[in-house]
């Protein structure tokens, strides 16, 4: 399935776009866009697809199919989180939230500690919400989207690390990565360009008065 057939499927089929609310996933939200205007330096095009609960926002990129997919976060966070739609979406429901999946790198401990740490998150979430797995099935029956693996996993954090993909804002400043890890070593390596030094006025020449002063000759 192409990424406008899904997007249209979506908007199409009411139970799913409600039940991808529930999963901070919402349609009605793209109207909003991010919370400030973003770009690329590429300067492909961005389409704002939905937006979540926090203010966030996804879009896609470009004007083909499949379609790269960013989140721009309200924090001054984001990047690229998958290649086309239905790996995106794979992950929004799949996991406990994007932001809970780029907190541990996905080969730390051979990835058992992102595991671990995602396996509480859901605990988390099912002590309140008991219909989560049933819900994920539902969605992952209608729209054909796959588990959560470690290729997954590994591809979400691959995308968030692709400097390419960093938004910037409208002064220029790129948001800041969604890995944590990465934030000090994209600054050494792509230090933004610094502001010029103000202008300084030449001193003036022994025959010219001094500000306030009255030329006599």
């Amino acid at each position: 399935m192409t990424d406008r057939r899904l997007l249209d499927m979506i908007h199409g089929t009411p139970w799913i776009a409600d039940l991808l609310t529930w999963f901070e996933f919402e349609v009605a939200r793209a109207a909003d866009g991010p919370i400030g205007s973003v770009t690329l330096t590429s300067g492909e095009p961005l389409e704002a697809i939905a937006g979540d609960g926090t203010g966030g926002c996804f879009l896609l990129v470009g004007a083909g199919d499949p379609r790269p997919v960013l989140y721009v976060g309200s924090e001054c966070e984001g990047g690229l989180i998958a290649r086309n739609l239905r790996d995106a979406l794979a992950l929004v429901v799949g996991t406990s939230s994007l932001h809970d999946a780029t907190t541990i790198a996905v080969d730390q401990n051979d990835g058992r500690d992102l595991h671990n740490f995602l396996g509480c998150t859901d605990a988390e979430i099912r002590e309140d919400h008991p219909e989560l797995d049933a819900n994920r099935d539902r969605l992952r029956s209608a729209l054909g989207l796959p588990p959560v693996d470690d290729a997954l996993l590994r591809s979400l954090q691959a995308a968030a690390a692709d400097f390419r993909y960093r938004p910037l804002t409208e002064q220029g400043m790129r948001l800041r990565p969604m890995l944590a890890w990465l934030e000090k070593a994209e600054e050494a390596a792509h230090p933004e360009a610094p502001e010029p030094p103000a202008a300084v006025a030449p001193p003036p020449r022994p025959d010219e008065p001094l500000p306030g002063q009255i030329a006599l000759f």
